[in-house]
């Protein structure tokens, strides 16, 4: 007597889910595999395309350098309030003399702002007298405002014909290097409606030499005794 045949599992069919996207789309393909020997559908997703990790390498990578170029933070060369590279760049000075203004600016901002202004005015209610339009700035020696600079000064003191109180200038001397005095004079001399040539640091040193048993401050009287080149 023969022996019954069994039912031999026969292969599932592949069906695409219903929604679902091809693979020509891009996208993962998820297929469900119909058994015809009564078990559960069984679920697969294909790879994903070259294509597609390509593009998102490269938009990875381009964003990183628009970050670089526009927020700064990943560049060491970059320091807040600056934003970028390019920022830096245009900001640089072209010239020496551009190089000596700028430096001096820096100065002006830290050490004589506070009295001075930001618009070279003075403070009139402390007796500090203007830097904008000042006939003690324009002449084209700077002789006497280099030693005001290294002394300081005690007025009082007239300047464009305008008497001024008994305010003190702190001399800086000891804190301003030759090129810092330099700098910040021709910032002076450049800025706030003045338009006297820049002081160069080699005047500085000399006049500093020769000063320098100075004590106290100079008085305009004195300053007033020094002849100046024409």
């Amino acid at each position: 007597m023969k022996k019954p045949k069994k039912n031999k599992p026969q292969a599932g069919k592949a069906v695409e889910a219903p929604g679902s996207s091809s693979a020509a789309s891009g996208t993962d393909t998820v297929r469900i595999t119909q058994r015809s020997d009564g078990d559960e559908p069984t679920a697969g997703r294909t790879a994903v395309p070259v294509l597609m990790i390509a593009l998102l390498v490269t938009l990875i990578y381009f964003g990183d350098v628009f970050v670089i170029d526009h927020g700064g933070e990943l560049d060491a060369r970059v320091h807040q309030p600056f934003r970028s590279v390019k920022e830096l760049q245009d900001l640089q000075p072209k010239d020496p003399g551009e190089v000596l203004r700028a430096r001096g600016q820096k100065i002006y901002n830290t050490y004589c702002v506070a009295c001075h202004m930001g618009d070279g005015n003075g403070n009139p209610s402390a007796f500090i007298p203007p830097l904008a339009g000042s006939d003690w700035v324009a002449p084209k020696d700077p002789s006497r405002i280099i030693r005001i600079v290294l002394n300081g000064l005690q007025g009082p003191i007239t300047v464009n014909g305008k008497p001024w109180g008994a305010a003190a200038m702190l001399p800086w001397r000891d804190s301003l290097t030759d090129e810092d005095v330099a700098g910040v004079l021709t910032y002076v001399r450049a800025s706030f409606g003045n338009k006297a040539p820049a002081v160069n640091p080699e005047d500085v040193k000399k006049i500093r030499e020769e000063t320098k048993s100075k004590s106290g401050n100079w008085t305009a009287d004195e300053l007033l005794k020094i002849t100046l080149k024409e």
